[in-house]
């Protein structure tokens, strides 16, 4: 019995927003530059917008969906592709270990970018390079620079792990239905290495704290974290007293953090 597309209405609660202009899909396809040899994981495969390009581009596809709805056209796909696989599940509940040096690539759902973010940045020893499709709020803060207004916690946390780059803004009529903002896609990479003072966690809730009161200074909010002397510690790293969180680059949050370990 052969499959049939079926028909798939948008669910708000997933926050589903699909792709439908074919340029765009293009666009963020070609900035993946992925080639036969390469593996793809794809993060919420939806209708298969992405999917029917970069199974002609690609070695493998594994598509991952939670929404059982969208799979018989996803299955149609794989019924006449035999690169690709699917996956109905959470893609955070994937190992990116059972796929090493795979390239990523999802549109994904505003309310979840930031949990997929940090899935990605746990498992970044597995995958070489992401091309994600997030609203452009978050994909500016992502590759903002120290002193910018849109520089944040997820700015220092994105670049002590990530080189980001955002490769265009995408109009909410590229979408159906319509969100409500315009969305980004940007291109990541995992940092070759990278040397911390503590475990990563701790450096990230480190890093989350100094930026709790964004307009104090640091060695305010060091002393609301409870570290003695913030004042003297900040002098000895080099920085004056009335710097604040928005100031310091991923580096000097290393540096910093180091101090106070």
């Amino acid at each position: 019995m052969s499959r049939r597309i079926i028909h798939v209405h948008p669910k708000k609660g997933l926050g589903q927003h699909f792709l439908r202009s074919k340029e765009t899909a293009a666009r963020i396809v070609d900035a993946l530059r992925a080639t036969d040899r390469d593996m793809i994981i794809e993060v919420g495969a939806g209708t298969g917008e992405l999917t029917r390009l970069i199974i002609k581009k690609a070695g493998k596809v594994v598509a991952v969906e939670v929404d059982e709805a969208c799979f018989p056209t996803l299955e149609v796909l794989a019924d006449l592709n035999d690169n690709l696989e699917l996956f109905l599940d959470d893609v955070r509940r994937l190992k990116l270990s059972d796929y090493p040096g795979a390239l990523v690539l999802g549109n994904l759902p505003y309310h979840l970018s930031a949990q997929i973010l940090f899935w990605l940045i746990e498992q970044r020893g597995f995958w070489k390079a992401a091309v994600l499709t997030v609203q452009a709020e978050f994909a500016d803060r992502l590759a903002a620079a120290p002193g910018s207004a849109d520089y944040s916690a997820l700015s220092v946390v994105s670049g002590t792990f990530l080189t980001a780059k955002k490769i265009m803004d995408i109009p909410a009529s590229a979408f159906k239905p319509r969100p409500r903002v315009t969305s980004s896609t940007v291109r990541l990479e995992p940092k070759a290495s990278v040397e911390l003072p503590c475990g990563e966690q701790e450096y990230i809730r480190f890093v989350r704290s100094c930026f709790a009161h964004r307009r104090k200074t640091l060695v305010n909010n060091l002393k609301m974290m409870g570290i003695d002397e913030p004042a003297s510690i900040i002098r000895k790293s080099g920085y004056n007293e009335t710097v604040r969180p928005q100031e310091l680059s991923a580096d000097e949050y290393i540096k910093l953090c180091s101090a106070v370990i």
